[in-house]
């Protein structure tokens, strides 16, 4: 594994393009709740990704080289504070800058690891994507979101479980504290058991004012109450096997289709987000949040 931005750019050039995999992680900072970090989604990207390098190195006659991660990402609700988030235009511009600049320097296999969930983020990223590939040819992909909703590795029995019994966990609860217990313990604040349930049903995610229901002042949607490492060290286990998988089948051109297709990206009004102020990120001062506005 090489991190590119301690090379050279002549030991870049120097690289075997057809043989190297370039991962690029885009995440936001982001609240999460009262007891995960700003730092989450970037800090589950890194860790997926570095756990897929290692396996794609071991399948493959392939060297995987990485950049820093770009703490740029695009959501829905925006105005919860602690987080900075931009809009899907400026996320789309910022992808497809990275894509470009790469594809300039001949790479032919990037992977984008867009670890955020939401909608927005997902479709700004892929729109990239789409628009890279139809200029330089299929170089890159960003396979997070269909294995969000499911693509890949089948999950464990006691995740599928989970699932079933805490459904719709969506941000900061069981699902996400799971996986920081088990990627660094000490970044999970003590008391989430004692945190309660915020339900929310799965079709409402799309809509703003639902989700900051649902958030209320606490900032987590699902159950954090239920975490425990033995479920997060399974639910990254299968993140990384499935991102390894579709890393190895879009390095040989052959069966990763669905994982370059994000489901929800044929729904039009979630791109609603490029159009001006539609898409507009709404902040909040401290002084109006203590109004309530």
């Amino acid at each position: 594994m090489k991190d590119l931005s301690l090379l050279t750019w002549k030991e870049i050039k120097s690289l075997d393009k057809e043989k190297s995999i370039v991962f690029v992680v885009l995440a936001p900072i982001e609240e999460h709740g009262l007891c995960l970090p700003l730092a989450t989604d970037l800090l589950e990207g890194l860790h997926w990704s570095r756990g897929a390098m290692a396996r794609v190195e071991a399948a493959l006659d392939a060297e995987c080289c990485y950049l820093p991660p770009f703490p740029v990402a695009a959501a829905s609700v925006t105005g919860f504070y602690g987080s900075i988030h931009f809009t899907m235009k400026t996320t789309y511009d910022v992808a497809r800058g990275i894509l470009e600049s790469l594809c300039c320097m001949d790479f032919m296999h990037i992977i984008v690891i867009a670890s955020h969930a939401d909608p927005q983020h997902q479709i700004a990223v892929e729109k990239a994507v789409r628009k890279v590939n139809r200029r330089y040819g299929t170089r890159a992909m960003a396979p997070m979101g269909p294995i969000f909703m499911g693509a890949g590795v089948a999950q464990a029995e006691p995740v599928r479980r989970m699932q079933q019994e805490h459904a719709d966990d969506y941000h900061a609860g069981w699902v996400e504290t799971s996986c920081m217990l088990d990627i660094d313990r000490s970044s999970v604040r003590d008391g989430y058991r004692q945190l309660p349930d915020s339900e929310i049903f799965g079709r409402d995610m799309i809509f703003r004012k639902r989700q900051e229901q649902a958030m209320g002042v606490y900032g987590h949607i699902g159950s954090p109450q239920y975490a425990t490492a033995e479920l997060g060290k399974l639910l990254n286990e299968n993140c990384i096997a499935s991102l390894c998988e579709a890393v190895v089948c879009f390095y040989k051109r052959s069966g990763y289709q669905r994982y370059a297709k994000y489901p929800l990206y044929a729904i039009l009004p979630l791109h609603i987000g490029f159009l001006g102020m539609a898409g507009k990120v709404r902040r909040r001062s401290p002084e109006k949040r203590r109004q309530g506005a």
